[in-house]
């Protein structure tokens, strides 16, 4: 027996499907009791022991409370609530948990459970009144408690997330990406000279173009990705399974977004652009703690700063070293270039290349294999990016090591 989603419900099923209701018990008579009474009004979903339950609910975001017996196999409704409560995940950790007791649970029992943090009790075999009143006021507290959230959790200009409600998810993410050992990137960024716009431009001109600002993130940040407004002029982003040179590219395309900004008067045009620094852990880095990975994007934003603004600067160690510049920021003499050692890439047949190597009959050239690396490189970097491989700093040394 595993999990079960019941499908027989269509109009009903579709309202609630982001207010389903887990019943957790290893009697399929008292599972299947409580499913015909709440179906017509909820989506139920229903898990045989307490290890069943807690895998659905780390996977099912739709799950807004938990009807769970105390005695079952596996794991019972004591470890089941432990779970809940202690759950690095904020939405699990105040998920609305009704345990259901029996007539032989005695008065420490409940004072136990409610010392671990249960929400409720509804005593079994319950009646149809009972459990649907309590499923439909515990689903109802924790929307409005959501909603209420939400709304403290947004900056009212721009509708960005709030200092305090970024460091939160911040905190999430990174320690998802712990425990899944996936990439995590954290980027700051400032509007340049942003104080003299508010002085010269006024309130007004200032407000819009944050909001201008504020969509450019929006448009062009991923999904996934967590974008808040920290101070007057600045603003955060975490991008969760991502390295730098993935976060590069996003904060790219938003400050080329950006850039289009510029306020004309009768004497210049003040273009609008971002200092920006990037930091990520790396996977060998996975024990620092958030306040540490925005202390070293603070300290690559701040190396931005010094150096005019509108560059990106990565984190790198101690030192913050720079990522590769706008057009037209650093002029001056170019190095001559070097002969490469590369063979042309128009001349390289990836096949022809594949059959020497395999069949060693032919003997292949260094500077032919050099070629074929970085003909295949975009295809690297694009794999990457859409399956997810963590190769972005794999990509980036070879390109580094193949053109030099």
């Amino acid at each position: 027996m595993g999990v079960f989603l019941y499908g027989k419900i269509k109009t009903v099923a579709e309202k609630n499907n982001a207010n389903q209701v887990l019943v957790v018990d290893d009697s399929r008579v008292i599972r299947r009791a409580a499913v015909k009474i709440l179906e017509k009004e909820f989506n139920v979903v229903e898990a045989e022991d307490g290890a069943v339950a807690w895998a659905e609910m780390q996977k099912n975001p739709g799950i807004s409370v938990v009807f769970s017996d105390l005695g079952m196999p596996n794991m019972d409704g004591f470890e089941l609530l432990e779970h809940i409560r202690n759950s690095e995940d904020d939405v699990l950790a105040k998920m609305p948990v009704v345990i259901i007791t029996g007539a032989e649970e005695s008065d420490g029992t409940k004072e136990k459970v409610l010392g671990l943090g249960a929400t409720d009790f509804i005593t079994k075999p319950f009646d149809s009144i009972s459990l649907k009143s309590r499923a439909a006021a515990h689903i109802n507290y924790r929307n409005e408690v959501k909603s209420l959230e939400k709304n403290i959790a947004r900056d009212k200009l721009t509708g960005l997330l709030t200092e305090s409600a970024f460091n939160q998810q911040c905190n999430q993410q990174l320690a998802y990406a712990k425990r899944h050992n996936t990439e995590v990137t954290l980027v700051r960024f400032d509007i340049d000279r942003f104080a003299e716009v508010f002085l010269k431009q006024g309130k007004a001109m200032a407000e819009h173009i944050l909001e201008k600002v504020a969509s450019f993130i929006n448009e062009g940040k991923r999904t996934e990705d967590v974008a808040a407004r920290l101070g007057v002029a600045k603003f955060g982003l975490l991008l969760p399974h991502s390295d730098m040179q993935g976060a590069e590219t996003v904060i790219r395309r938003i400050c080329k977004q950006v850039s289009r900004l510029a306020i004309k008067t009768s004497k210049d045009t003040h273009n609008i652009q971002f200092s920006t620094g990037i930091s990520s852990p790396g996977p060998e880095g996975m024990k620092l703690s958030f306040e540490e990975l925005l202390k070293q994007a603070e300290r690559a934003l701040k190396k931005s700063s010094e150096k005019g603004g509108g560059k990106i600067i990565l984190y790198q160690g101690k030192s913050a070293g720079p990522a590769s510049e706008s057009p037209g920021k650093q002029p001056g003499k170019q190095p001559e270039k070097q002969p490469s050692r590369i063979q042309p890439l128009q001349d390289i047949n990836l096949q022809q290349l594949l059959d020497a190597l395999i069949s060693r009959k032919t003997q292949v050239k260094e500077e032919q294999l050099a070629g074929a690396m970085i003909k295949m490189l975009p295809i690297i970097v694009e794999a990457d990016k859409r399956l997810k491989l963590g190769l972005g700093k794999v990509a980036a040394h070879l390109k580094k090591r193949l053109e030099h």
